[in-house]
């Protein structure tokens, strides 16, 4: 980790501390981007996570780490969408681009890539219907096969 790294993490620590924050929403988010103009957004996000500090949306992003938190994150983001269905929709277009870039990159393992593929998938689904995504996941993830899971 750099010093500037490891700076801005000290930095973020002390303030969600002082704040007494257990959750980050508008206020705080704001807050977060003046006393760290230069972290990145999706180095804030993880590193909250990491501290234990639930995101509300758009904050928390469309997290592609597992299934699990894809998972999460899209029916939080359904939520979203009902009030801010432009706003919902244009994050989860963004990590479903990235996404299928990533399951494009012949370097990373076939697990990965077909990890990969399977968020992509998640993602047009939910764009599809926003509402429908939770059941729509429950059955899903039924479907799977438990003996060779997709995670690696």
């Amino acid at each position: 980790m750099s010093n500037k790294t490891d700076d801005n993490r000290r930095r973020l620590i002390a303030l969600v501390s002082t704040e007494g924050w257990e959750r980050i929403g508008a206020r705080e988010w704001t807050l977060l981007r003046e006393a760290l103009p230069q972290a990145a957004e999706s180095w804030l996000r993880k590193t909250l996570v990491e501290l234990g500090v639930k995101l509300d949306q758009p904050w928390r992003g469309v997290d592609v780490s597992s299934l699990q938190r894809l998972e999460e994150t899209l029916i939080a983001t359904a939520d979203l969408y009902a009030r801010e269905p432009a706003a919902a929709r244009k994050m989860v277009i963004a990590a479903k681009d990235k996404t299928r870039f990533a399951a494009r990159n012949q370097k990373a393992a076939a697990e990965k890539r077909a990890l990969k593929l399977e968020m992509v998938h998640w993602m047009l689904v939910w764009l599809g219907d926003p509402a429908m995504f939770a059941t729509w996941v429950g059955l899903r993830k039924s479907q799977l096969n438990p003996e060779k899971p997709i995670q690696p």
